[in-house]
């Protein structure tokens, strides 16, 4: 197939930065056996762009388009392309919908000029950006496909791996497969540093955060089935070896169902004590089809009666540490295992915010304690984050913190940790 690739943008033209996504572009092209016949850069302008676009046409099977789909006056990619091919530009309230809710959930102002990224052109497919705001769009106009991406190169490399490689491995000679790697414990930035270097045996490797996870990405080209298998298994050894235990799972296993199955598979019982995270943890596991073969019950304890009430937490523990403090972890894992009989118990007291933090006990501290037949132990963490992202990674880590245990990483005995 033949495919041509333009770069858009200024910045390009004038110099300011390199087009490199051009060339990481026409690499991915190639492995799945196409030909690269042509790549241009393009001012912003609108009849420029569509004038360059309208010369595709005919010329090249398919289009590579990079840069301007941004919010500000000048991303005039999708109006360019609307223009070339006589398109009207629609709004797509699906898209505007999940735009609104991602600047929420990361805290941002949606403005006014955020909604021109929700203009198609009509006929056009969206293409979802996994880690930015800019959607792509897929256009066949005529007799040829256009992909508009983002300029971004981070976001760029995820939504080509997520849509037009799959388009192009459809129309080559060649098998493509990929493997999700599911990673919980090491912040994205660690995981970039321990994996620098690391040889992938043709795979290529991308990291997206899925808090409170990083799913990493290995996708390769193989000549058949066999190699396309060899070459992922080797990529997928290389990448356990090097972070062990902090990857979880392969795949679409969540964190709770790893969990499950560990527990389910030893014939272990787990109960749950929980204050700030307010049974958060009780419910992401029974979340999982199953967990009844394992989770044995849940206390929420919001309060200091309540901890004293339903756990058996004494007053003198509570008066002489305070809710939050590991003895009071410590106890209310022991209360909820002996109260259950249950082989694990975790327990969760903390300050979720955005009031209630002293100096000495901050917003964000948390304490998490694990109770089993070895013993009971409590582990201190500062998550600064908002309420519900503090509520979420503190679930998490708590879960994660048995899965330690289970696999032989972590011993209950020992001091706060």
């Amino acid at each position: 197939m033949r495919i041509e690739i333009i770069t858009t943008g200024d910045e390009v033209m004038h110099g300011t930065i390199l087009d490199t996504n051009a060339r990481w572009i026409s690499e991915r092209c190639v492995v799945f056996g196409h030909d690269i016949i042509r790549r241009s850069s393009v001012k912003d302008d609108i009849g420029d762009i569509a004038a360059l676009l309208k010369e595709t046409v005919g010329r090249a099977d398919a289009v590579i388009v990079t840069g301007g789909l941004g919010p500000t006056s000048d991303d005039l990619t999708v109006e360019a392309a609307a223009s070339a091919f006589g398109l009207e530009l629609v709004l797509d309230e699906d898209l505007l919908s999940v735009m609104k809710d991602f600047f929420r959930r990361i805290g941002r102002e949606f403005s006014s000029s955020n909604e021109k990224q929700a203009l198609i052109p009509e006929g056009g497919e969206i293409l979802s950006n996994s880690v930015g705001t800019a959607p792509g769009v897929h256009l066949h106009a005529r007799s040829t496909d256009f992909f508009f991406l983002p300029g971004v190169p981070q976001e760029l490399y995820a939504m080509f791996d997520d849509s037009v490689a799959p388009w192009l491995a459809s129309r080559c000679d060649c098998s493509r497969g990929e493997i999700i790697l599911r990673c919980f414990g090491m912040p994205e930035a660690q995981i970039d540093e321990k994996l620098r270097g690391m040889e992938l045996f043709g795979a290529r490797l991308s990291f997206r955060v899925s808090f409170p996870e990083i799913l990493l990405k290995l996708v390769a080209i193989g000549k058949n089935e066999d190699e396309l298998k060899n070459i992922l298994d080797r990529s997928s050894s290389s990448l356990k070896g090097r972070l062990g235990d902090v990857i979880y799972a392969e795949g679409d296993s969540s964190l709770y169902s790893v969990v499950g199955r560990m527990l389910s598979e030893r014939g272990f019982t787990i109960s749950t004590a929980e204050s700030c995270t307010g049974g958060l943890i009780a419910s992401s596991i029974t979340d999982v089809a199953g967990s009844s073969d394992y989770f044995e019950r849940g206390f929420v304890v919001y309060s200091n009666e309540a901890k004293i009430e339903l756990l058996g937490v004494s007053e003198d523990i509570l008066r002489l540490h305070g809710a939050v403090s590991p003895q009071t972890a410590i106890a209310m894992a022991e209360g909820a295992r002996r109260l259950s009989a249950s082989d694990y118990a975790v327990a969760v007291t903390g300050i979720a915010g955005p009031g209630g933090g002293t100096p000495e006990k901050p917003v964000g501290l948390v304490y998490i304690a694990i109770s089993a037949v070895e013993g009971t132990r409590a582990f201190k963490y500062n998550f600064n984050r908002d309420r519900l992202s503090f509520k979420s990674i503190a679930a998490a880590t708590a879960i994660d913190l048995v899965r330690q245990h289970l696999v032989g990483k972590l011993s209950l005995t020992g001091e706060l940790k």
